[in-house]
């Protein structure tokens, strides 16, 4: 197994014989859920086309490699984010646009990483679509997003996108256990709330606030099951401490709804929440009609905060909003 990357095979076999044909695309796109490696990948083939060595994959030994672990090559930028949103403002995509002309400083090619361009702006990347159209021989850009329809169509077509998928539970119980050092319970454990998403099981088992939300959404789920309304009312209005925090709690809870319409179909489907006990309580609890009718609150207030609405606000609507609907089961 490549020591940089686990799983995603397929991923990374395109990629090597693609550079291995001398055929490598000078725009690549990862997408996929956060957490996923999408930026490792972009690192990796950095890495990879600026390497030194004598070897398909990075040698990790020679100068250009060791100075990518030490996120200190000249040649390899993470252009970073900018504006309210989080971005890359025009300003920011023009010095770039701009950098290109500079030679590379210690090998052949020069790479650029747009990471997380869920929110790029469409006139910063009519900017940047110029250089993607036409870009010198030496010019390599990577981007990370969790869809494709992140980036606008026209640039799109002229780079490749590239799927990163979650990890089978079996390896992502190696990478835990063995790169990141975690006991075989410690994994067990971040796997039942995340699965196969590596990225999220490493923050679970070191980010305290994940764990909170975590049991948060637990708790909200089983006041749904026990119609325990002030205790819905707490979960809730706990997870609305802030935005960040918000987020993980509807997509937890909405992804345990998921489970609990799909178990009432088929009691085997592997599920994709946070608590497979409580999707299959629910689901023997709710009918399918009232696990639309949450899903449909839980998108409600996932819009409402797009709209940069009071969370408490919202969050005191989706209590009663769920309420309400398993009331009718």
């Amino acid at each position: 197994m490549n020591p940089l990357i686990y799983g995603n095979c397929d991923v990374l076999s395109q990629l090597h014989q693609m550079m291995r044909r001398d055929r490598m695309p000078h725009g690549v796109l990862f997408y996929g859920e956060s957490g996923l490696g999408k930026k490792i990948f972009s690192r990796y083939v950095a890495a990879s086309l600026l390497c030194s060595g004598d070897t398909e994959e990075p040698c990790g030994s020679c100068k250009s490699c060791r100075m990518i672990q030490k996120n200190k090559h000249p040649d390899f930028q993470v252009v970073e984010h900018s504006g309210k949103l989080g971005g890359f403002s025009v300003e920011t995509v023009r010095q770039i646009c701009t950098d290109l002309i500079v030679p590379p400083n210690e090998g052949q090619s020069k790479c650029y990483l747009f990471g997380d361009c869920d929110v790029m702006d469409a006139r910063s990347q009519n900017i940047l679509l110029k250089a993607i159209e036409e870009p010198p021989d030496n010019i390599y850009f990577f981007f990370t997003a969790q869809s494709p329809t992140a980036l606008l169509p026209t640039i799109r077509s002229r780079i490749v996108s590239l799927p990163v998928s979650p990890l089978r539970e079996s390896v992502c119980m190696e990478a835990l256990t063995n790169q990141w050092g975690y006991s075989p319970e410690e994994a067990q454990e971040a796997m039942m709330v995340f699965h196969g998403n590596l990225g999220k099981c490493v923050e679970f088992l070191e980010n305290d606030e994940i764990r909170e939300t975590v049991a948060l959404t637990k708790s909200a789920i089983y006041s749904i099951i026990n119609r325990d309304e002030y205790g819905l009312l707490l979960s809730t209005a706990k997870a609305a401490g802030s935005r960040a925090q918000a987020k993980l709690f509807l997509t937890l809870l909405d992804r345990t709804i998921r489970d609990a319409a799909t178990k009432r179909v088929d009691t085997r489907t592997n599920g994709i929440g946070c608590d497979e006990k409580g999707a299959f309580l629910l689901s023997q609890r709710l009918p399918l009609t009232c696990t639309r009718t949450m899903h449909l609150a839980v998108d409600k207030t996932l819009t409402a905060m797009e709209a940069n609405v009071n969370l408490t606000l919202a969050f005191s609507a989706l209590s009663a909003d769920l309420m309400d609907a398993s009331s009718v089961g």
